[in-house]
């Protein structure tokens, strides 16, 4: 499973963890497990501009 790949799917299991009312704490923990896979995703693309965007303008 690449970073990109784990990054939809916290993505999609904070948005549903969200929608389900759950904790504080535990929306936390998986925003931080989130932000993990990003920062994997930044250093395996060499941390280059619009790496998520291929390069377009956001």
């Amino acid at each position: 499973m690449n970073s990109t790949d784990k990054m939809e799917i916290a993505r999609a299991i904070l948005n549903n963890a969200g929608n389900m009312n759950v904790s504080k704490e535990m929306l936390l923990k998986i925003s931080q497990k989130m932000d993990e896979y990003i920062v994997e995703y930044y250093r395996k693309s060499g941390g280059q501009e619009g790496a998520f965007n291929n390069g377009e303008n956001a």
